[in-house]
């Protein structure tokens, strides 16, 4: 068993299978790899997680399933993608977007642009960037009609 202690979450146990692996890094962030995910409640299925660095226990990010925002989102893996990340297909990848916080919760935005792609099978992971115009790097958290009240534990 591993502990990490953090800023805000205390002192964490946790195995080192219970990461999840980004090679490069996330973008701004390339000096680190591993990150711990933290689910804000015991619901199963909540689309919020936090993402703590285990290599900084200063930063951690709040991340957000995609299709729980947009049902219709589409994000296009590209075959080396693929590859890099061990799945012979996205059905069997994860994908989570980046929130970042304001004070009032309806300024907050999403990066639909830039998703966190992982393998859950191998625990790897990456942030890649979607093609095409349909998608925002800042899209207003308050604009998605769907949330019934999941915007306010961001």
């Amino acid at each position: 068993m591993l502990k990490l202690k953090t800023k805000d979450y205390g002192t964490l146990e946790y195995e080192k299978e219970d990461l999840i692996h980004f090679s490069d890094g996330l973008f701004g962030f390339q000096e680190l790899h591993d990150y711990l995910p933290l689910s804000l409640d015991a619901a199963e299925d909540n689309p919020i997680l936090i993402l703590q660095s285990v290599e900084n226990p200063y930063i951690a990010f709040v991340v957000i399933d995609p299709f729980s925002l947009d049902p219709d989102y589409r994000p296009e893996v590209s075959p080396e993608e693929l590859s890099y990340l061990g799945a012979d297909g996205s059905d069997k990848l994860t994908f989570y977007v980046i929130c970042v916080l304001r004070d009032n919760y309806l300024e907050s935005t999403v990066n639909m642009k830039c998703p966190l792609v992982m393998n859950p099978a191998t625990r790897q992971a990456m942030q890649v960037i979607l093609s095409g115009g349909q998608y925002q790097y800042r899209h207003p958290l308050g604009s998605f009609g769907i949330l019934s009240g999941a915007h306010e534990s961001c």
